[in-house]
């Protein structure tokens, strides 16, 4: 490996979490993260001598990640079509539904007394996520976390407010996290 070589492996390496954040978002299939991570690597470094390393590289980074997360995915859901079968029933299910009432308004009133019940560090990662749409990496760096340790505790908040929303349709009773 020369210097160049040995460069923008470094620079890659820094920006490794931040990677891995925008392949989560771009494609949640589990394990797919990692795959997508080692691939942008593997095509980083290919072409390193076309990047100006002295510049930000995140754009530059963010853009193949989002290329090669929609490859990736598109590959796996040709390779699991009842995957890809069990999604287009579920839309034309929704669809077919459209004309019918919301009937998730129950569900919103649980989830926002499920909300409040949260801790205010998971309510905050609710809040920066899904209301002000701050991405994991960015959340990341705020917090001084690692991106996938945000989208791990992102996933524990949705299983918590998931479950906390079962509990009360099947009791009816009081939120309880």
């Amino acid at each position: 490996m020369n210097t160049q070589e040995t460069r923008a492996a470094q620079i890659f390496l820094t920006h490794h979490d931040f990677v891995k954040g925008v392949a989560l978002k771009y494609a949640p299939w589990p394990g797919l993260m990692e795959d997508i991570a080692q691939q942008v690597f593997l095509e980083f470094m290919a072409k390193e001598q076309r990047w100006d390393l002295e510049n930000d590289l995140r754009p530059l980074l963010a853009t193949m990640t989002r290329h090669v997360a929609m490859r990736l995915w598109r590959d796996r859901t040709r390779q699991r079509p009842e995957v890809v079968q069990k999604l287009a029933d579920h839309i034309r299910l929704l669809a077919e539904e459209s004309e019918l009432p919301p009937r998730y308004e129950e569900e919103v009133g649980l989830l926002r007394g499920c909300l409040q019940k949260l801790p205010e560090k998971s309510r905050d990662l609710i809040q920066m996520y899904y209301y002000s749409d701050v991405s994991t990496a960015q959340i990341a760096e705020q917090l001084e976390m690692k991106a996938d340790t945000v989208c791990r505790a992102l996933s524990r908040v949705r299983e918590k407010l998931r479950e906390c929303i079962q509990r009360q349709i099947q009791q009816g009773g009081a939120a309880h996290v």
